[in-house]
């Protein structure tokens, strides 16, 4: 009797630092150790399968049945947020459902190379991966293969870096935010939109308000062409000195401030000059005095 052709993987690679893993820490930090467990629950389910796991209701309880105190709804969550992390390929899910990325199938074609079985073809996120000769060539020069999964790796940790910050700050990103954080790094870089990300935190900006401040931001440094982090640290201190030059010598309500002093009148201390009369003066001045008194006596006589 034949043996049963095996699709899928006794094992897989779970890197060391996994427990450190930006990716890891935001699932812990919203859901608990249950996340993670469902976590590398789910990635057994894919390698178990092949390179790619179809996410039905059927899947999600079996997933869900493992973890003790889990649910559907968290198991779902669980895969948007690894979706929006880039651990899983976004465009598949969205039409197929299926849960699988470039780093999975490099990990599982490295895997089955000595396979005497056709490679599949479904759901392959990269064409190039089913391309070439279907002889295993054992000194096939792996080094390329290993640099650009580095590669890939590193801009799936500062993509997610980016949804880990904008957590932090704010919480989860909605549908928007996500779509939008989404276009920004892919037109700029991941490090420019943390960096914005990390302006808007520092200037307390709230939820509410951080996807269009940000998108403002981002605005900014396109027309600058600013390309680099050192560019858009400049292109930030020029803006806060423009800020601080406009904001000097005015008040809230825009008019300059003009600082007022007291007249000598009006100062607690004030004294009232003395003036020095003249000798005229002074006899007019002993005059009328004397002729007031005189009045003064008369009336008092007459009474």
């Amino acid at each position: 009797m034949a043996r049963p052709v095996k699709d899928g993987l006794d094992y897989f690679p779970l890197d060391v630092d996994f427990a450190v893993n930006p990716k890891t820490e935001a699932i812990m930090g919203e859901f608990g150790s249950k996340g993670v467990l469902l976590m590398i629950y789910l990635l057994s389910a894919v390698y178990r399968k092949g390179y790619y796991l179809v996410w039905d209701k059927l899947e999600q309880m079996q997933l869900v049945n493992r973890v003790q105190g889990s649910s559907a709804e968290m198991a779902n969550q669980i895969v948007d947020r690894l979706i929006a992390y880039g651990t899983f390929d976004e465009e598949l899910f969205n039409s197929a459902k299926v849960l699988t990325s470039l780093r999975i199938q490099e990990t599982y074609f490295d895997a089955i190379k000595r396979r005497k079985t056709p490679k599949p073809t479904k759901y392959l996120v990269n064409v190039d991966i089913n391309s070439g000769s279907s002889e295993v060539n054992d000194d096939i020069n792996t080094q390329s293969k290993v640099k650009e999964s580095k590669e890939k790796n590193i801009e799936e940790d500062a993509r997610a870096n980016v949804f880990d910050l904008w957590q932090k700050l704010w919480g989860f990103p909605n549908a928007i935010a996500q779509q939008d954080l989404d276009e920004w790094i892919t037109a700029m870089s991941p490090e420019l939109i943390h960096y914005a990300i990390e302006i808007a935190g520092k200037n307390n900006v709230s939820a509410r308000a951080a996807d269009k401040y940000i998108g403002v931001v981002v605005d900014g440094w396109q027309k600058r062409q600013v390309k680099t982090l050192e560019q858009a640290k400049q292109a930030n201190a020029e803006h806060e000195q423009r800020l601080s030059t406009a904001k000097g010598g005015y008040s809230g309500n825009g008019r300059k401030n003009v600082k007022e002093t007291l007249p000598d009148w009006a100062k607690p201390d004030y004294q009232a000059p003395k003036k020095e009369l003249s000798d005229d003066e002074q006899a007019k001045t002993k005059a009328e005095t004397e002729a007031a008194l005189n009045k003064l006596k008369a009336l008092r006589q007459k009474s």
